[in-house]
């Protein structure tokens, strides 16, 4: 009897930790690298990290810089969740962020990576909409601009994760293709540990 106990409690806490928008509620691990300022958390429900002292009109810069800096596509996830989050309480300079996204789009010879962090900024926001009352990307379909990352990085383990978790809730015809190729980068420690966390 204890036993069951035991596994319906572990169950119903596996459930709680997994609800909500899954580009917002679950943080990706990182490891070392650096990202926007966040508050470490030993509640392993608290989604929200955000740090008071931040000054949010340094949102754009901030999160522009760490984009530029070339860092791995699970970096570039994170400092999108924070930013979104960070900008529920600033919603001029999360709409100035996204705009900034957008324009590195603009040329016909955008990058992987500018489709990507567009793309998946307008997601998140989507996921937000919620806290923010609005929707700040005017119904852009950030999950098409990841497509068009993937065609120019088809085999990008990290891409197919954040299209995986993308096209998990709703769920979308290539969700189980992504998986599978997010899951062939099997020396990639780090990935399988947030495919372990955010999909299993």
């Amino acid at each position: 009897m204890l036993k069951m106990f035991v596994a319906v409690a572990l169950g119903a806490a596996s459930f709680i930790v997994q609800a909500g928008p899954p580009l917002i509620c679950h943080p990706y691990d990182i490891g070392n690298a650096k990202s926007l300022p966040w508050v470490e958390a030993h509640d392993a429900m608290r989604f929200d990290g955000t740090d008071s002292r931040y000054d949010t009109k340094r949102l754009v810069q901030d999160t522009l810089r760490i984009l530029d800096a070339g860092v791995p596509v699970l970096v570039r996830m994170e400092t999108m969740r924070r930013a979104a989050l960070y900008g529920a309480n600033d919603h001029g300079s999360a709409a100035s962020l996204l705009a900034a996204l957008k324009e590195r789009t603009a040329t016909s010879s955008a990058s992987a990576l500018a489709l990507f962090d567009y793309g998946y900024f307008a997601e998140t926001l989507h996921q937000i909409e919620w806290k923010y009352k609005e929707d700040l990307s005017r119904g852009v379909d950030g999950y098409s601009y990841v497509q068009r990352a993937l065609a120019l990085q088809p085999d990008s383990a990290e891409m197919h994760f954040a299209a995986a978790i993308m096209s998990r809730q709703p769920a979308r015809a290539d969700y189980a293709e992504h998986l599978r190729k997010a899951r062939s980068a099997s020396s990639d420690a780090l990935l399988a540990a947030n495919i372990h966390s955010h999909l299993d």
